[in-house]
């Protein structure tokens, strides 16, 4: 096997990574964590190992490169194809689903959305009227503009799912059920 050919490196670099991706979800550290378990593994440096899988090193050494070739060679990869998984049995949630939403709960989730209107309203305004001096980009505002529209629709559709109507009351600062 020519460890120097285009196809080998790529499938060193691919397989290495793949290696220190697996690491980083298995140990629940950054990558650069598991990147230096991988080196101490390998039994190259983290810097080596690194620079090579990010493509930094076009080619390494051909000491190197058998570290690598050989590692992997004892170390293959363990790729799990989710066709070849048996489909499990359906286990009872831990969690009892909602039928549905009561009115209570439809005014308090429209409680919750109306106040997320009116910042969403306010910091709209404050960046189209700046007063700091601040100057916004037209695609901020228009972000800002499309999470309005996006709230109200949610709002009218949980209206539509409750069977009465809201109104807000001023003593209590939120949506109530209309009496």
């Amino acid at each position: 096997m020519n460890l120097q050919s285009e196809k080998t490196i790529r499938f060193s670099r691919n397989a290495l990574n793949s290696h220190i991706m697996a690491e980083a979800v298995k140990s629940g550290t950054k990558k650069s964590a598991a990147t230096l378990v991988i080196a101490k593994r390998v039994g190259v440096d983290r810097k080596s190992l690194k620079d090579f899988v990010e493509g930094d090193v076009a080619k390494p050494s051909k000491r190197v490169m058998q570290k690598y070739a050989d590692w992997l060679g004892k170390n293959p990869e363990t790729i799990i194809d989710p066709r070849d998984e048996k489909p499990k049995p359906a286990s009872k949630p831990a969690v009892k689903k909602a039928e549905s939403l009561s009115d209570e709960d439809i005014a308090l989730v429209l409680d919750v959305l109306h106040n997320t209107q009116l910042d969403l309203e306010s910091d709209r305004s404050a960046m189209e009227y700046p007063a700091d001096g601040i100057e916004y980009s037209l695609a901020s505002i228009r972000a800002v503009h499309y999470r309005e529209e996006r709230v109200n629709q949610v709002c009218k559709k949980l209206e539509l799912l409750a069977s009465c109507e809201f109104d807000f009351d001023d003593q209590l600062q939120c949506l109530v059920i209309k009496a």
